[in-house]
């Protein structure tokens, strides 16, 4: 099986090569900027009837450690309604992030249902994926054999 992977297109990385990257980011709602979801990071997660809650946001999904996910049930989540994507090995539910995501939702869905690690460090090298994404942390990716 093929492992599903997202990766910078040729267009982005003549972009990036140029210097002229345009940042292509969208109107948010209110209360939803980067800095509000770092708050809410923050906050201590409180456990009730198999969810995991962060405030007003929440994961349906508790971290696995006994099994790995398996690339077939990572590609079920790959719609903005139910978003996993795997990161450095870890897979993250994604689906709570949406409305928080400066570039918007259809560029956060190219990750969703794959693994994010090659496109998230060409895009926002600079950024702490595990610190930002820490409490969204479901498992770990089962390792090709």
């Amino acid at each position: 099986m093929e492992y599903p992977e997202v990766i910078p297109t040729e267009f982005e990385i003549e972009e990036k090569a140029s210097g002229k990257r345009q940042k292509q980011k969208v109107p948010l709602q209110h209360g939803h900027s980067q800095l509000d979801w770092m708050r809410l990071q923050k906050q201590p997660a409180v456990a009730t009837a198999g969810t995991t809650t962060t405030a007003s946001v929440a994961t349906k999904h508790k971290f696995r450690s006994n099994a790995p996910i398996t690339i077939e049930e990572l590609k079920q989540h790959s719609t903005p309604e139910d978003a996993w994507t795997v990161y450095k090995g870890r897979v993250y539910d994604i689906t709570p992030y949406f409305t928080y995501h400066p570039g918007g939702d259809a560029q956060l869905a190219r990750a969703a249902g794959k693994d994010c690690t090659r496109m998230f460090e060409f895009r926002h090298g600079w950024v702490n994926f595990e610190a930002m994404m820490e409490k969204l942390c479901i498992g770990y990716i089962e390792q090709p054999k």
